[in-house]
């Protein structure tokens, strides 16, 4: 019941940050940090923003959360999956992109004296291979959301789900899926829409996909465990109503 109950507060933090951070990044840089509303190239560029405190605090959340879900269950697909998303947003953090907005002949991260925005690792590694890393890792993350999505559609249909949910977990992975081929597909062609690049669009459609199925298997888990509690509760009751029987 304790792991339950853990199971269910992480899985509700974890979808209610992938649902509202692209909304906080855009509502907090224009009215808290009065930075105006500008929509950025990617969710990662908020890094080289003045949202980078919450973008840094808001993914180490999720990434130590997604690192540790289900560690007394070590022997799981779940914990193996999740353990790599977590190690691989965290690397996202850690191993920033690239500073947008460059032009051409401006002085990458590495050299001396180290440009304006630049993290030490950025200057101690290189702007193109600390990008390359962070591309990577956020490939990685997102690949293995859509393979948590799939595994929680498994997971419901096998427990002969009778509301569909299982439907709805495999369409959050397929959404993650068509996300990252939309992506490719749309830098190719700059399928640019407003201020809104290809990659900004599928990053927003896969963490709002992953923040929805985390959610669901949150109400999921809480729908299941309400009544679970109630029985234990009532037979708790019972047996405090019972008279000790004392011998003779």
């Amino acid at each position: 019941m304790l792991y339950a109950k853990s199971y269910l507060l992480i899985r509700t933090v974890v979808g209610f940050i992938g649902i509202f951070l692209p909304l906080v990044f855009i509502i907090g840089e224009a009215y808290f940090l009065r930075g105006g509303v500008h929509v950025r190239g990617s969710l990662s560029s908020y890094y080289h923003s003045s949202m980078r405190d919450l973008f840094v605090a808001s993914l180490c959340v999720a990434g130590f959360l997604l690192a540790t879900y289900m560690a007394g269950q070590r022997r799981t697909r779940d914990f193996w999956l999740s353990l790599v998303a977590g190690v691989a947003v965290l690397g996202v953090v850690f191993f920033p992109t690239s500073r947008p907005g460059l032009v051409n002949d401006a002085p990458r991260c590495g050299t001396t004296p180290m440009p304006a925005g630049c993290s030490p690792v950025q200057q101690q590694l290189g702007e193109t291979l600390t990008a390359t890393i962070h591309f990577v890792c956020a490939a990685v993350f997102i690949l293995s959301l859509a393979a948590i999505a799939f595994l929680f559609a498994y997971r419901e249909r096998k427990w002969n789900d009778s509301t569909g949910m299982w439907l709805v977990q495999k369409i959050c992975g397929w959404v993650i899926i068509a996300a990252v081929l939309w992506v490719a597909v749309g830098e190719m062609i700059d399928a640019t829409v407003w201020e809104l690049t290809p990659l900004y669009l599928g990053e927003v459609a896969s963490v709002w996909a992953f923040g929805l199925s985390w959610l669901l298997t949150g109400r999921d888990l809480l729908r299941r465990l309400v009544p679970r509690q109630r029985a234990l509760a009532e037979d708790e009751d019972r047996h405090a109503r019972v008279e000790p029987v004392t011998s003779a």
